[in-house]
C-alpha cells in the first residue's frame, strides 16, 4: 500500500476555497503493515512485484476481491468479535487514559495481553524493513507529481507502529510547511484532541503540534476507549457515509475513516470526503465532485493545469457504488487482514497483527480455500496485469505534461485548444492516481480497477492525439 501520502498541500481553492491535503493515509501505498483496525493509514504497500506478497497488509486493507466462486464469511454480519484474556473479566475498570483522554495501548495489554502483544507484532513491518521509494519505482512519477509534495519524497510506508516517525521524516514536512490536519490518522491523541477541542485544531501549524504526541495508531482509533465496541472517531468520515452507515459494517467503517480519498477545506481545514453516501464513492462521482466545485490539488508548472491528488481509496474501491465482489459476499477488511488466533492457553481472541490474507496460513487453508484453490498464484495475476498498465499508462502521462509545457512555452499551444488538452491531462492522471495508490495493487475491485485505466489511458491518449 502505498501508505499513502503525507501531504498537507491541498486542493487549490477554486471556485469554494476548498483544499486537500496531506494524505490521511500513513504514508502513501505501500504500508499494509499496520493499517490499524481503525484508521490506521495506509495506505497499503505498493511496492511493484513484491506487492503480491505485501497486498492488503494493513488493517484497512479491504476484503479480497477475486470474484470466483461464492464465498461466505464465518460470520453473517461480518463483525470479528474481541476475545478478552481471562484477565479482563476480573478488571472491569478502565485504565487512566493520558491527557488527551486516550487510553494507550500499553494501558490495556494486562487485560488484553494477547491483543496487546500481536499489535506490537507489527513492529516488524519498519522503515527500515526493504522499503521501497516510489519515485524510483515508477520514475514518470516525477514528472507527474511535479510541483507537489509527493514530488520532493514518496516512500512506501512502515506499519503504523511507526506512524509518527514517517509523517515527522518524510520530506513533505521536513521540506515544506504543512499544517497540523496532516496528523490526522496518524496518532489517536490527535483525534481525541480535535474530538475535544473542536475542529479549529486542524488549521494549527504542524510543526507547533507534532511533538506533542508520543502514540501512534492504535486502540482508541478504531474503539476509543471501549475494547469491546468498533467506533469510528474521525468524525468526518462517519458524517460521509450518510444513511449508509447503518448498513455498512463497523469492521469496515473504522478502517475505512484513514483509507479512504478525502480533501481539506479551503477555509476551516477540516479533512472533508468528496460525497456522501456509497452511490457517490465512485471514481466517475468523485471526479465529478470536484470539477463541479473547481477544486484541485495544485496547478501544474508550466501548464497551469489543475491537477488532483488521490488518497489511498481502499473504502471506496471495496464499498462505492455497487461494491466489491468480497464486500457483497459480506467479508470486512477484519475478516481478511485481522481474523482470529488461538493462544498457547487456548483463549481465542481477535489477532491485532495487520496483514496481508495471503500470509496468513490458517485463512487460506480454512477460509479461503473454500472457494479458491491457489489465492495466491490468482492474486500475482491480479497484480502483475495491473502493475503493466499502471507502468505503462504512467509513460504516456509523463509524455503528455512534457509535450504540453513545451507547446506552451513555445506558445503553440493556447486557447480552446490548451484548455482541453488541461481537462484530459487532469482527467488522465486522476483516473491513474485512483488506481495507482490503491492498496489493493488491483485485488480488491479488479474490475473496477481495469475500467477506470481504461478511462484514464483513453484521455491520455485523446490529449496526444490533440497535440501531435
Amino acid at each position: 500500500m502505498k501508505y499513502d501520502k503525507f501531504e498537507s498541500e491541498g486542493k487549490i481553492e477554486a471556485a469554494n476555497g476548498m483544499n486537500g491535503a496531506c494524505n490521511l493515509g500513513v504514508a502513501g501505498r505501500g504500508e499494509s503493515v499496520a493499517d490499524a483496525v481503525a484508521a490506521s493509514h495506509k495506505a497499503f504497500a505498493r511496492g511493484s512485484k513484491t506487492k503480491v506478497a505485501m497486498w492488503g497488509v494493513g488493517v484497512a486493507s479491504f476484503a479480497l476481491v477475486v470474484g470466483l466462486v461464492a464465498c461466505a464469511p464465518s460470520a453473517t454480519t461480518g463483525k470479528i468479535e474481541a476475545a478478552p484474556s481471562p484477565n479482563a473479566a476480573a478488571k472491569h475498570a478502565t485504565p487512566e487514559a493520558d491527557e488527551f483522554g486516550v487510553v494507550t495501548a500499553e494501558s490495556w495489554k494486562d487485560i488484553y495481553p494477547n491483543e496487546y502483544a500481536s499489535y506490537m507484532d507489527n513492529a516488524s513491518n519498519s522503515p527500515d524493513s526493504g522499503k521501497k521509494n516510489y519515485l524510483e519505482t515508477y520514475p514518470a512519477l516525477n514528472t507527474m507529481y511535479k510541483g507537489y509534495a509527493f514530488a520532493l519524497g514518496y516512500d512506501q510506508a512502515a506499519g503504523h507502529l511507526y506512524t509518527l516517525e514517517s509523517v515527522k521524516e518524510t520530506p513533505r514536512t521536513q521540506q515544506k510547511e504543512q499544517l497540523a490536519n496532516c496528523i490526522t490518522c496518524k496518532t489517536p491523541q490527535f483525534t481525541a484532541l480535535v474530538n475535544s477541542e473542536g475542529d479549529g485544531v486542524y488549521a494549527e501549524k504542524f510543526n507547533d503540534m507534532i511533538g506533542q504526541f508520543d502514540e501512534p495508531v492504535s486502540c482508541y482509533n478504531c474503539h476509543e476507549n471501549d475494547p469491546k465496541s468498533n467506533t469510528v472517531a474521525s468524525k468526518f468520515f462517519f458524517d460521509s457515509l450518510g444513511a449508509d452507515a447503518d448498513s455498512i459494517p463497523k469492521d469496515a467503517q473504522v478502517c475505512g475513516q484513514c483509507h479512504n480519498e478525502y480533501y481539506f477545506n479551503g477555509q476551516t481545514k477540516v479533512p472533508a470526503n468528496p460525497y456522501s453516501g456509497r452511490e457517490q464513492m465512485t471514481p466517475d462521482a468523485i471526479l465529478a465532485y470536484y470539477d463541479s466545485m473547481g477544486f484541485a490539488d495544485w496547478k501544474y508548472p508550466g501548464t497551469d493545469t489543475p491537477m488532483i491528488k488521490v488518497q489511498h481509496p481502499e473504502f471506496e474501491t471495496n464499498y462505492g457504488g455497487g461494491g466489491s465482489y468480497m464486500t457483497n459476499l459480506g467479508y470486512t477488511c477484519a475478516d481478511c487482514h485481522m481474523g482470529k488466533a488461538t493462544a498457547e492457553d487456548g483463549t481465542v481472541y481477535v489477532n491485532h497483527k495487520w496483514t496481508s490474507p495471503l500470509e496468513n496460513e490458517d485463512l487460506l487453508a480454512n477460509d479461503c480455500s473454500t472457494c479458491h484453490s491457489d489465492l495466491k498464484a490468482e492474486v500475482a495475476e491480479i497484480q502483475a496485469h495491473q502493475e503493466e498498465r499502471v507502468q505503462a499508462i504512467s509513460k504516456k502521462i509523463e509524455q503528455l505534461a512534457n509535450t504540453m509545457t513545451d507547446q506552451v512555452a513555445a506558445v503553440t499551444l493556447a486557447g480552446d485548444k490548451l484548455a482541453q488538452c488541461q481537462k484530459l491531462h487532469r482527467n488522465a492522471q486522476f483516473y491513474w492516481d485512483f488506481v495507482m495508490v490503491e492498496n489493493g495493487d488491483g485485488a480488491h475491485n479488479s474490475k473496477l480497477s481495469d475500467e477506470t485505466l481504461d478511462k484514464s489511458e483513453k484521455a491520455v491518449d485523446e490529449a496526444l492525439a490533440l497535440l501531435a
